[in-house]
């Protein structure tokens, strides 16, 4: 379903309308302003309904992403993994060395 609907497209389109109309009717003829003023019409109705359709391919994608990442989670939940690492005295030592040798040079 689009965001929205044919009505944002209306108000867009007329208020570009008015805008063409008053706007040109200074310098041209009432027949050249009202035409000029519906391709401008049409024009913003098809430049909106394009932005509303991109509008609503982005949000399918977001939702879909959202569902896909809820549902890894739900599988996980179960298995909590134990990532800790047990280091011998040797190790320990061995790193303390090397820490006390970079810091002395």
């Amino acid at each position: 379903m689009f965001i929205g609907s044919w009505i944002i497209n209306f108000f867009f389109s007329i208020t570009a309308f008015l805008l063409v109309f008053i706007g040109s009717m200074t310098t041209n003829t009432v027949l050249t302003s009202f035409i000029r003023a519906c391709f401008t019409f049409v024009s913003f109705y098809l430049i909106t309904y394009f932005f509303r359709w991109i509008w609503m391919i982005a949000s399918k994608d977001t939702k879909g992403m959202q569902i896909q990442k809820s549902e890894i989670e739900a599988k996980d939940d179960g298995k909590a993994t134990n990532n800790k690492v047990e280091y011998t005295e040797v190790d320990i030592e061995k790193a303390t060395n090397y820490v006390k040798d970079l810091i002395n040079d």
